[in-house]
């Protein structure tokens, strides 16, 4: 995937650029966030005494759905990273594109957001709150049940408080 030859890194280092296609990370196009291109690494690799040491920066642009109101959202991977391989005389290489897909896979966000004040989706209804107003309401067969003594608020397990 990124090997890293250690003979031939030159005494003031050396500077790499790979690209990766995400199938190698393990992001399919299936998956919730996929990347449109192959992620780019640009590194700065040195070999100190015992140890090759190296700083990358990951670039790549991605594609999902906003975990609120299911409306596609893109965005940008920008990730510092370093590293250090420890290594002995008989190595011949690092292995280094492990240690990138790990570093990337961690780094994406968990939660994605078309925007940070996203209204998200009205589990009654089903409207989009971010482009139209909630049906329910003006029909309240289709709201959710709610607890009247507790305001208008949707609250889904509160009958299993009484459950004995």
């Amino acid at each position: 995937m990124f090997k890293i030859i250690v003979k031939d890194i030159k005494p003031g280092g050396i500077d790499v650029h790979e690209t990766i296609a995400a199938e190698e990370i393990g992001l399919a196009k299936e998956d919730y966030m996929h990347f449109t291109a192959p992620l780019d690494v640009a590194a700065h690799i040195e070999r100190l005494k015992n140890m090759v040491a190296a700083q990358a920066q990951i670039t790549g642009h991605y594609e999902s759905f906003c975990s609120r109101c299911l409306e596609p959202v893109e965005g940008d991977l920008n990730q510092g990273y370093d590293a250090s391989f420890p290594i002995n005389p008989a190595t011949e290489f690092v292995e280094v594109g492990e240690d990138i897909r790990q570093e990337v896979i961690l780094n994406l966000p968990t939660i994605v957001l078309c925007k940070e004040d996203c209204q998200g989706i009205c589990p009654g209804c089903g409207a989009s709150l971010n482009t139209e107003p909630c049906r329910c309401k003006k029909d309240k067969s289709k709201r959710p049940k709610s607890s009247p003594e507790k305001g208008d608020t949707y609250r889904p397990f509160e009958k299993l408080k009484d459950i004995e």
